[in-house]
């Protein structure tokens, strides 16, 4: 099948056409909607013909990003902030971890926002419609997908739903990182500008894994968050009197103003990922296999997938869903997610374990889902054997099990 770049041109399709009919529907103008957006984007005139989809009428500062990022490897997008040294902390312990060769990059959602609205403006063969609320699953017919929307139905040949396919419940994924955060300013300089807390544990808890994660800005203003990696998703309300108590241990009696707030809930291990009926519809995003499955960062992975399916998009008119990781890492993600669940109140000594054992550039490769199996191999050598061991066993037993099941049947 010749691509699409041989079949029409930049003169065939423009934002002010009559057509309600594209090569492309994104659904949901999020992040993985808008990374798309600019991957198709900067195809030029080879872009296909898209329209994004997002029920939102105006975009909003309501989270940040965070990523690491090759020290000379340009950003597209206005970064808040940089740190070259990270800290983590537990028992009263600290280790200072120094990142410079990666540098942790923090985006806010607006800089982000702007930056694909700027960038979609500029290609005439992308249109986003905000405040338009899809209405019902895409239906095939023939060659093409039915999309009823609130002011109409469009058609595409495909469509890359966006939208979280599922509601977070319990037995959704292996374990849910639920945050509950606000960006403050205060009245006197309390934070150090120059270091980031990547994870300061609380008290252990036998239920989840609670930590503190904090992006110092300037010396008087913050992003303070708790975080909870736990069985179940927590909403603000089960997160809000930790927050408070570690805002105000941190700015002591210091007078200050909440900026914003951003709550969120990211699966780490998703127990049944969905799956597309056609290849010309593929759901993908961060509750559909988007997130590094035992961190839960999701950013770059994310940027990386635009990038491919974009490629795929021009070249085959197919887009392509999130792939896997290769099995090893995969199998040990799931006992890493298995002992955490298995034992939260372990978490927060398994974690500074790994980070005062293990090389940095390792163990930033890792959790960012650069890795390989050698830096895998390399963060399992950093934690105590007997749980993960027992958790390994355990899964050869149940996966025994499921196959005997088959076999039967």
């Amino acid at each position: 099948m010749e691509p699409w770049r041989h079949s029409w041109g930049p003169r065939q399709c423009s934002k002010a056409g009559v057509s309600d009919h594209f090569d492309v529907v994104i659904l949901g103008g999020g992040c993985a909607g808008l990374s798309l957006s600019m991957a198709l984007a900067a195809q030029g005139v080879h872009c296909p013909r898209t329209l994004v989809i997002e029920s939102r009428t105006e975009y909003t500062n309501d989270r940040t990003w965070c990523y690491w990022n090759d020290r000379y490897a340009p950003a597209p997008y206005p970064i808040q902030q940089r740190w070259q040294t990270m800290r983590v902390v537990h028992a009263g312990r600290s280790v200072s971890l120094d990142c410079g060769s990666t540098p942790y990059h923090m985006l806010a959602a607006q800089d982000f926002y702007d930056t694909a609205q700027v960038s979609i403006d500029r290609q005439a063969n992308i249109e986003l419609r905000r405040g338009t609320s899809v209405v019902g699953e895409p239906t095939r017919s023939g060659v093409v997908w039915i999309i009823r929307t609130g002011s109409g139905d469009v058609t595409a040949r495909s469509v890359v739903d966006t939208r979280p396919p599922l509601v977070p419940r319990r037995d959704g994924a292996a374990l849910w990182q639920s945050f509950y955060g606000e960006e403050i300013e205060c009245s006197a300089s309390v934070f150090d500008a120059s270091s980031m807390d990547l994870m300061h544990f609380l008290a252990p808890d036998p239920r989840y894994i609670p930590f503190l994660y904090v992006l110092p800005v300037t010396p008087t203003r913050a992003l303070v968050e708790v975080t909870v990696f736990g069985a179940a998703p927590l909403a603000p309300r089960e997160l809000s009197a930790r927050l408070q108590a570690a805002v105000a241990e941190r700015v002591g009696d210091a007078p200050f103003t909440t900026l914003r707030r951003e709550h969120g809930i990211l699966p780490m291990g998703l127990n049944e990922p969905p799956s597309s009926a056609h290849r010309s519809c593929v759901r993908v995003g961060v509750m559909a296999g988007g997130a590094r499955p035992s961190t839960g960062y999701a950013f770059q992975r994310i940027q990386r997938w635009a990038g491919d399916c974009a490629h795929a998009l021009v070249s085959s008119r197919h887009p392509i869903d999130h792939q896997p990781d290769p099995l090893p890492l995969r199998v040990m993600d799931r006992i890493f997610l298995d002992v955490l669940r298995a034992d939260p109140s372990r978490g927060g000594a398994l974690f500074f374990s790994l980070f005062s054992r293990a090389d940095p550039a390792r163990v930033i490769r890792f959790l960012s889902g650069n890795g390989g199996v050698i830096d895998a191999l390399a963060v399992a050598a950093a934690m105590p054997m007997p749980p993960f061991v027992r958790a390994a066993l355990a899964m050869t037993r149940r996966r025994s099990r499921i196959c005997e099941v088959e076999g039967i049947a």
